[in-house]
């Protein structure tokens, strides 16, 4: 999380202090004066949710009011005030993220056994309506309260003396789930997604020892007890189909491993789910270190999932940031235990096209690693890989994964400067402004969508907002081809600056390999750089196989 608190917007209506006074070690709540006053508070532009600096707003809606229901009329018309409400809130706050709450509906129950029971036409109604909203409003999202409910039982998660004490329905334990739940959910928004599981394979994708029980021996299949682990490698392969790599690292013989990953029946994850393996009788930790050199990823990326607590102790205390969950002791538990994990640590906001083709973006860039071992040099390397570059300005399909890129990228992105979706579009808009996105592919495969360029233009001359580019093609010259592309169609005068963080170290002199001139450099260390563009000279780069700019 960031140094300063984010202002969360906790909408109700219900009393939600305690909810608030649990999380506000994390995060500042803004919550609507009075009882049940959240309505009012949206409809009204006077309010002060709109006079507050909101990062992200939650709408808690709890169904105990229905007792008070006298008709199928009285409910939908209470629906179709919450609905407008959240018309407008949703109108107001284009650019924030918004979570709205299904709806759990406790009915009366004194009814006869042929009464009609209205709680799953309204339950699937108003879940009807906040899915729409999802699918139609990219910065809306479900926060499945009633699956929360489900999943714990009512008895468990309401207190009848709570609210009768408070007005808030929730029993301690429910109140404690809540909290989680609401803090995951701003995890995902506020904090980086872990990028890879490293997996044992003993008694954590099987039961047993592959080298002692054999192929036949050890411990998995699609029923009874080997079900665990079968159940396990699934929610592992659905987290792998989301955009999570996939990688091991287990002491074991290469062989005993490699036969039962092929060739067991019940294996659900092989080969091509996993982005890296390292099977040898190394420390674990060193293995860790060494997938981070070879996948270009930082350790605070990493979750390491291993049965023996021993290892786990060891690679916690030689990689630090590598986030070790405790493996359940009762494996019957994987299930939760893998649910847990990427609710907490992976689970984004969205799945984007390009996160489906993770594993093999990175497989591609171990082919690239080894080619450039072989090389005599960068240029000799940068002609073996036969690189195609694209460039050109942003066009309305690539908004997502922009505003994506913008707000993750961290070692290459020289001012590190965020962007809402709302404001790219605005920036986009101003006829002034260019925004380039930059695709690169090679003869190893394609890797997508990999740079991003903001320039803002006031008269004769230009300011570089925004230059970032995708670690995993870091050391292959892009960025000179990006400049040079970019600035051979410019004149007057550009203008840029660096911005240090904690990670953006490797582009700390960008700009000065690039041949702008330093103009100053505060004490915190950002730099300012301009350049006369008509002392510009366009270079070639004929070790590119193809480089295409379209403005």
């Amino acid at each position: 999380m960031a140094d300063s608190k984010k202002k969360i917007a906790l909408l109700s209506n219900i009393t939600v202090d305690l909810i608030a006074a649990k999380l506000r070690r994390k995060y500042d709540f803004y919550l609507p004066e009075g009882f049940d006053t959240w309505v009012q508070e949206v409809i009204n532009p006077a309010s002060g949710l709109y006079n507050e600096n909101i990062d992200s707003i939650i709408v808690l809606l709890d169904g105990t009011e229905v007792r008070s229901w006298k008709s199928i009329e009285d409910g939908e018309s209470r629906l179709d005030l919450w609905e407008n409400a959240l018309d407008v809130l949703v109108k107001s706050f284009k650019s924030v993220p918004i979570f709205i709450s299904t709806i759990d509906i406790r009915e009366n129950r004194i009814k006869s056994l042929a009464e009609r029971t209205y709680r799953y036409y309204f339950e699937n109604n108003w879940y009807q309506y906040i899915q729409e909203l999802t699918e139609n409003n990219d910065n809306v999202f479900v926060f499945d309260t009633a699956d929360i409910i489900a999943e714990i039982g009512r008895k468990h998660f309401y207190s009848n003396k709570m609210w009768y004490m408070s007005s808030m329905p929730y029993s301690r334990e429910g109140l404690e789930v809540v909290c989680n739940s609401i803090d995951n959910i701003l995890e995902s928004v506020f904090s980086p997604r872990k990028k890879i599981i490293v997996l044992d394979l003993d008694n954590t994708l099987w039961g047993g020892v592959i080298g002692e029980d054999g192929l036949e021996g050890i411990e998995l299949s699609d029923h009874k007890e080997g079900q665990r682990f079968y159940d396990f490698q699934r929610q592992l392969l659905e987290m792998k189909n989301r955009g999570i790599l996939l990688a091991i690292n287990s002491k074991n013989n290469l062989d005993d491993a490699e036969e039962a990953i092929n060739n067991h029946k019940a294996m659900l994850l092989h080969d091509d789910d996993f982005v890296c393996r390292k099977i040898n009788w190394d420390n674990k930790s060193s293995n860790i270190k060494a997938m981070e050199s070879e996948l270009n990823l930082t350790e605070g990326g990493f979750i390491f999932i291993d049965d023996n607590p021993i290892e786990r102790e060891i690679v916690g205390g030689e990689c630090p940031e590598v986030i070790i969950p405790e493996f359940p002791e009762d494996t019957t538990e994987l299930i939760s235990f893998a649910e847990n994990i990427w609710n907490k640590y992976c689970r984004p906001l969205r799945v984007l096209g390009e996160d489906l083709k993770k594993t093999e973006m990175y497989k591609n860039e171990a082919q690239r690693k080894q080619a450039r071992s072989q090389s005599i040099d960068i240029d000799d390397y940068i002609a073996k890989l036969e690189i195609e570059v694209d460039i050109h300005r942003m066009r309305e399909n690539e908004l997502n994964r922009v505003v994506q890129l913008i707000n993750k990228t961290n070692q290459f992105n020289v001012t590190t400067k965020r962007y809402t979706k709302a404001e790219v579009e605005e920036i986009n808009n101003n006829t002034e402004n260019r925004i380039y996105v930059v695709y690169s592919s090679d003869k190893y495969g394609d890797s997508g969508l990999i740079s991003i360029i903001i320039l803002k233009c006031q008269e004769s001359e230009v300011y570089i907002d925004t230059f970032l580019m995708s670690c995993r093609v870091m050391g292959r010259k892009l960025e000179d081809v990006i400049i040079n592309e970019i600035l051979s169609r410019l004149s007057g005068k550009i203008n840029a600056e660096y911005i240090p963080t904690a990670k953006n170290a490797p582009v700390s002199a960008l700009y000065d390999k690039l041949g702008f001139t330093l103009l100053n450099e505060s004490e915190a260390g950002t730099k300012k750089y301009e350049m006369n563009l008509n002392d510009f000279n366009k270079k070639k780069f004929d070790n590119y196989k193809s480089i295409v700019f379209e403005d």
